[in-house]
């Protein structure tokens, strides 16, 4: 299919013909292990973050009536450590677009799912009403106000939501019952990540009541996964270290993660 061939892929999509899209992450197997109802018959669902579209077409595949897909289409709108001075070529580096992946998968599976241009701050029941199901995944990493985003998608929720985020593994289990962030050391859309204690106690001070939650888990590469260009600064030698020590580490298991499923209060 030539026009999977010509696109950086951020997820690993199973499209007819046998073709799979060669993806950063690899998430089928675990679409299995997480609390996403397995029937989503006559449910609106909503996915915040969406990139290639992988947990929009899945909600659709377990029979959601609407689902609704969001993310923003430039990456100089993204929340970006030290503002949006970054050059547009380098900004297409280090984020390459995903609408366009989403548009050829969508049209491979024949989806109706509808892909909007659009942040998670600027959710609000006017512009695109309510939902019964959210899915957020690897959205709060890269927002400056993570908790003010979780706050953004409690206005538009009426069921519940499932957020799925990347985790500090140390903090996790150093400090297992305490809330704690680190801070992303590089110049990139990248911002806290938490341990997995931070990551509930973030959901519930936006306001919402936590019913389940889970991890460590690990969302796997796939044969997309590159290591990803620097932003605008000049890397520090410690830091290009410590990268390199961590994308050895985690390469064979994916990223550290957790879950957490919340409703309204």
């Amino acid at each position: 299919m030539d026009a999977v061939a010509g696109i950086r892929w951020y997820h690993t999509i199973e499209l007819p013909g046998g073709v799979i899209t060669p993806g950063v992450y690899d998430h089928r197997s675990l679409a299995q292990h997480l609390p996403l109802p397995r029937s989503l018959v006559g449910q609106r669902c909503l996915d915040v973050g969406t990139a290639n579209g992988f947990w929009a077409f899945e909600m659709e595949r377990r029979g959601a009536a609407e689902v609704v897909a969001i993310d923003l289409d430039d990456p100089a709108q993204r929340d970006w450590q030290g503002g949006t001075a970054t050059p547009a070529p380098a900004l297409q580096q280090v984020l390459p677009p995903t609408a366009a992946g989403f548009r050829v998968a969508r049209d491979a599976l024949g989806s109706q799912v509808d892909r909007r241009n659009l942040s998670v701050y600027d959710l609000s029941p006017g512009l695109v009403g309510q939902f019964d199901f959210v899915f957020a995944g690897s959205v709060l990493l890269h927002v400056r106000d993570p908790v003010g985003a979780l706050a953004s998608i409690r206005r538009v929720l009426r069921g519940e939501v499932l957020c799925l985020e990347a985790i500090s593994l140390p903090l996790t289990l150093l400090l297992p019952r305490i809330p704690a962030a680190t801070l992303w050391p590089f110049d990139e859309s990248q911002w806290w990540i938490p341990n997995r204690m931070g990551l509930k106690r973030m959901v519930q001070a936006a306001g919402l009541r936590v019913s389940d939650a889970g991890g460590p888990c690990f969302q796997k590469f796939g044969p997309g996964n590159l290591r990803p260009a620097r932003g605008r600064r000049p890397t520090p030698a410690w830091a290009e270290l410590w990268l390199s020590i961590r994308q050895k580490l985690l390469t064979p298991l994916g990223t550290p993660s957790a879950w957490v499923l919340a409703c309204q209060r």
